[in-house]
């Protein structure tokens, strides 16, 4: 397949350029090594090596998602079925025939109680025993199920992942050591002791479910019709649209936290959490002469749902250099990115050159991810853009293998399967020093 032939291509040459950079820093790293300080032209290359090497990995993500679904890939790579074919293992029949019939197979009921997601019952004896439950779908399947939920993660995809077994409540310790520094110490004086104060988080898994969908029985049987990928396309939105949405701004009672909440509830750190706008900040202010189109300069920044030069530059300064050098970038909503593009200089010509590129957009050399979940500016509330590196800030925990209900029997009278998708996650905040909010003033 030529697209994958080229694909491999454009990822090797990531990588040899990450290797090539990493080999070219080796004698900076030498010079730290020794303790010695770096020139002020040495740290520049320093942090333009890293947000390199920062998005050359990002490449090769993509790159390695985009072999995902290529069924030419998928078949080599993972051994797993192509996404436009079905699954001839004996698990993905076995899947294939309780999607179909609601019946088990002879491999469904050899595996084990603890493989699937919930207790079977069984109403009958023989073959076509039928399943009351769910059971935890094949490896091709789930594996199918996570891309699609990946295409609508928008900023949670680089929340850190945490994948558990089984969904019992979590507990980690949390620990800000800011304040903790070594101190210069005097020949023949004692060490003193430092106490390390820890703190206790809690994750728990909540259930999001998609559907139900209701397929006719006549569809559901007739073997021209892929009722997997159907279900796949389906639950995959739903469940990650869902998802991406509480990872923006769930509350954290009772469900996932969102990271705008989370970064919402801290003011004047000198670190991340919220970015103070001022009042009736002007978009633009470049020129003397006045911009010839895309820019009307009597609007504020609420008004135009659009931050100032200046906001943008105080909104990278929240975080801290350490942060933005393990990779940090900006995520706003797609008409936050039309309304940056749209801003002009005195002569007209595109204020954010590198942002007219739709494909991997910068702003200030930093990454730009949209994110429609992301609310426009509004005065006095968290909203508008993030920036920082959210991996540090968030993570999201989500509950291995989700499951699949075939209703096979509540619809019965119509002819019709029902079909219910579920999957257990939360999300919660790590260090929110990582990351920063913008806060519009009042007016």
């Amino acid at each position: 397949m030529p697209e994958r032939q080229a694909m491999n291509q454009h990822e090797r040459n990531a990588r040899e350029e990450r290797m090539q950079i990493r080999a070219g820093m080796k004698p900076i790293l030498d010079k730290l090594g020794r303790g010695e300080r770096l020139s002020f032209q040495e740290r520049t290359d320093t942090d333009k090596a890293t947000n390199r090497i920062s998005e050359l990995e990002a490449e090769i993500r993509t790159h390695q998602q985009a072999g995902v679904l290529s069924a030419e890939a998928w078949a080599k790579d993972s051994g797993a079925p192509n996404i436009g074919q079905r699954d001839t293992s004996a698990e993905g029949r076995a899947f294939n025939d309780y999607i179909r019939f609601g019946t088990t197979s002879p491999e469904l009921r050899a595996m084990p109680l603890e493989q699937r997601a919930v207790p079977l019952e069984l109403r009958a004896a023989g073959e076509t025993t039928n399943i009351a439950g769910g059971f935890l779908v094949p490896p091709g399947w789930w594996q199918r199920l996570q891309v699609a939920l990946k295409a609508f993660g928008g900023t949670s995809n680089d929340f850190e992942q945490l994948e558990t077994d089984t969904g019992q409540p979590m507990n980690w310790a949390t620990n800000d050591p800011t304040g903790t520094l070594a101190v210069l110490q005097a020949e023949n004086s004692q060490i003193l002791d430092v106490d390390f104060v820890f703190g206790q988080g809690t994750m728990s898994a909540y259930l999001y479910a998609a559907g139900v969908h209701k397929v006719s029985v006549q569809l559901a049987q007739d073997s021209a019709f892929n009722v997997e990928n159907y279900l796949t396309a389906r639950m995959g939105e739903e469940l990650g649209r869902a998802q991406a949405a509480a990872a923006i701004s769930g509350t954290g009672s009772s469900q996932p936290l969102g990271i705008v909440t989370a970064l919402g509830g801290i003011t004047g750190a000198t670190s991340g959490g919220t970015f103070a706008l001022g009042a009736a900040q002007k978009v633009q202010e470049l020129s003397s002469t006045p911009a010839t189109a895309g820019t009307d300069t009597s609007k504020t920044e609420l008004q135009a749902n659009v931050l100032a030069p200046s906001s943008i530059l105080g909104l990278i300064k929240q975080v801290d250099p350490a942060y933005r050098a393990l990779g940090s970038k900006f995520y706003m909503n797609d008409a936050m990115l039309h309304n940056l593009r749209a801003l002009v200089d005195g002569f007209g010509r595109p204020y954010y050159a590198a942002l007219q590129d739709d494909v991997s957009p910068k702003l200030h050399g930093y990454a730009v991810t949209v994110d429609n979940n992301l609310p426009n500016l509004t005065a006095s509330v968290a909203s508008g853009v993030i920036f920082g590196h959210v991996q540090s800030a968030m993570t999201l925990r989500r509950v291995k293998g989700g499951s699949i209900m075939a209703l096979h029997e509540r619809y019965a009278d119509f002819l019709q399967v029902g079909y219910i998708g579920y999957q257990r996650i939360d999300i919660r905040s790590n260090d929110l020093r990582a990351a920063a909010v913008t806060l519009p003033a009042a007016t």
